[in-house]
């Protein structure tokens, strides 16, 4: 299994968190939220997230979602990990999140690449997209 952790600044992780909920009804399984918090040290963050890169059981991997990268839940990241176990990707969105769910069964790289075309993909300039003409189904 790939498991998903969203590492993240307080309150982004659980606010992604509830919004799987309300799309799938539960949490999906494999799904971990680490939020390091403005009054916590940072190195907690860094302690937790080991903790579940050490507790992998031995078939599963892990893709880490970060929200900005350069900020300190992304320097948490150790610089040398695991490469056929552990990846990692910044900038969270939804549609990033959601890809990189639904490609985890193909393996870690797809969950990685997933997660990169759903963040690109999922930019989308609205009032340009409405103006486009509709395809004629005649």
């Amino acid at each position: 299994m790939i498991h998903i952790v969203l590492l993240t600044h307080a309150g982004m992780g659980r606010a992604f968190a509830n919004t799987l909920q309300h799309i799938f009804g539960t949490l999906p399984t494999g799904v971990e939220v680490v939020e390091i918090l403005p009054d916590e040290n940072p190195e907690a963050g860094r302690r937790r997230l080991w903790e579940l890169i050490e507790s992998l059981a031995e078939d599963d991997a892990m893709l880490i979602l970060n929200d900005l990268y350069g900020a300190t839940p992304a320097n948490l990241i150790p610089a040398i990990l695991p490469e056929e176990r552990v990846a990692a990707v910044s900038g969270l969105s939804l549609p990033m999140l959601l890809r990189a769910l639904s490609r985890r069964e193909e393996g870690l790289a797809a969950a990685r690449q997933g997660a990169m075309d759903g963040a690109v993909q999922g930019v989308v300039d609205i009032l340009a997209k409405r103006a486009a003409p509709l395809a004629c189904s005649c």
